[in-house]
């Protein structure tokens, strides 16, 4: 392993991105991390804390390179509604393919991995970035405080991870989540969208 610490964290992030996807979120430990990045787990549990919080740091990597993703697919869309839907829509597809979001929310350790990342303030600030040029206008005039949009935020981030951890019944097809999105979500927020 290389003796910079950036090239250290980036070793154990491609590590345990490795054994997530090879074993399992939840099943992961921190033994098979440093085993992996051919450090010895005291010397992982010293420079990088616990398995739990490299669990998030692959998480918070992983959900930045996808937001970057979401950002480059907006593009073209000006319309904030539909900025919105389509930005869900995308997400969730992209949670479903990219190989280490499907390692960590798909199986035996979707549940164990939302119920970490619905508290990472890492996706919050993601979210965040994402919802408030939406909702400029509300937050200019008052109508929507800062707290207001920690609040949507956490229900995107809730809604997001609900279709990508818990199929349902006979696993809803895009166009299927897409109704849902419009017919229930959507409404929610137009009135705060629309100038």
């Amino acid at each position: 392993m290389s003796s910079r610490p950036d090239d250290q964290k980036v070793a154990v992030l491609d590590a345990a991105a490795g054994c997530y996807l090879r074993l399992g979120a939840a099943k992961t430990t921190a033994a098979d991390i440093a085993a992996a990045a051919g450090i010895s787990r005291a010397t992982l549990y010293r420079r990088f804390g616990s398995h739990e919080s490299i669990f998030l740091a692959v998480l918070e990597r992983e959900s930045e390179a996808m937001a970057a993703e979401v950002q480059a697919h907006l593009s073209g869309i000006d319309d904030p509604a539909e900025r919105l839907v389509e930005s869900m829509m995308f997400s969730v597809g992209q949670i479903g393919s990219r190989p280490v979001h499907a390692a960590i929310f798909t199986g035996e350790s979707a549940a164990w991995a939302a119920g970490r990342a619905i508290r990472m303030e890492a996706l919050r600030r993601i979210g965040v970035a994402a919802v408030r040029p939406l909702l400029s206008d509300a937050m200019d005039s008052g109508v929507l405080s800062d707290e207001d949009v920690a609040g949507l935020v956490d229900w995107i981030l809730r809604i997001l991870l609900s279709y990508a951890a818990i199929p349902g019944p006979a696993e809803l097809s895009p166009a299927a989540i897409r109704r849902q999105l419009t017919s229930w979500f959507l409404p929610a927020f137009e009135r705060f969208m629309r100038p």
